[in-house]
């Protein structure tokens, strides 16, 4: 089984993280019009025009029938990792976890703004722990592979120098005399953007464009930013349509390479081991072969003819 989107997993872990609605619960009231718990859910499971990424291609199906297809083939995931021997302990989750908070300590509050629970968390790492300890079966990357590949791909951690860059766009005479006085008086750049520039985009964000390597930029635009210090902007750059832009340098960040540190050591880790065990291991016919001898006992959703043409009993 792959898995088509990273998050897939947690947009079916979100239709089940609260309780659901009383069918005759309000859920929200649009000019004194109700939309109740009922109308909610059955419109949650059938709603159109959704779908999933499997192999770069498109699926479009219900989030009732995905979800429960989601679902039975982590169950058989889960199940074959246990059948394999393999199946994460709870010592091994609890570790993944700490490992993940280390890398980035807001992963966790991803979970908590979507409502999920840390119950919910664990069983997310479990299921891409089995996918993963399946995988890896009988493969071991010592330290010093690690470092060797460290050593002989090191352009691939070399992080190239790049530009701070925030914007503003502007449409009439007016208000870039405006933003050119603001400017003059020496107030932020971001601060102006906020107020001043009409690009939705990044208006909000005070203009950021981000860290743009310096193979990133514009051809039009590369020599002007080399050529400022940072704190400098551009003139007033005209484009073939639409708004004039203002491009504001906040900083330069050299090109660097990343040290070697534990978060860096796992990546590579886990990336040949999990390059040189689906070589070995084929997980995709074992979920195949699990799902043929698997036993399913359809309970009457609305989803069971379309669930019966994946997991039913070939004919």
């Amino acid at each position: 089984m792959k898995r088509a989107v990273p998050f897939l997993m947690l947009a079916a872990l979100a239709a089940s993280a609260f309780a659901q609605p009383a069918p005759d619960k309000t859920m929200v009231v649009v000019n004194g019009d109700k939309i109740t718990g009922a109308n909610y859910v059955k419109r949650m499971e059938v709603l159109p025009g959704v779908g999933m990424l499997i192999n770069g291609r498109f699926l479009e199906g219900t989030p009732g029938y995905l979800t429960l297809q989601q679902m039975i083939n982590e169950t058989l995931m889960i199940q074959l990792a246990k059948d394999k021997g393999v199946a994460p302990t709870e010592a091994q989750i609890t570790q993944e976890i700490q490992d993940r908070l280390k890398d980035n300590p807001e992963f966790a509050k991803i979970f908590e703004q979507m409502g999920l629970t840390q119950a919910d968390l664990r069983y997310d790492i479990l299921v891409q722990m089995s996918e993963f300890n399946l995988t890896t079966m009988g493969i071991n990357i010592a330290d010093a592979q690690v470092t060797r590949y460290y050593e002989d791909q090191k352009k691939d951690f070399t992080l190239p120098k790049r530009y701070r860059l925030r914007v503003i766009a502007v449409s009439s005479a007016d208000a870039k005399k405006a933003v050119d006085s603001d400017i003059a008086a020496g107030k932020a750049f971001a601060e102006i953007a906020k107020e001043r520039s009409e690009d939705i985009t990044t208006k909000y964000d005070g203009g950021l464009m981000g860290d743009i390597a310096e193979g990133a930029l514009n051809a039009n635009l590369k020599p002007l930013v080399i050529a400022m210090k940072p704190g400098q902007s551009t003139a007033w750059l005209k484009g073939s349509a639409g708004p004039e832009v203002k491009v504001f340098l906040e900083s330069v960040q050299e090109s660097r390479v990343l040290p070697l540190d534990d978060k860096l050591k796992r990546q590579i880790r886990r990336k040949l081991m999990m390059e040189r065990g689906s070589v070995r291991n084929n997980v995709p016919q074992w979920m195949e072969e699990k799902r043929k001898a698997a036993k399913m006992e359809f309970q009457g959703t609305p989803f069971d003819e379309q669930l019966k043409r994946v997991f039913g009993p070939k004919q």
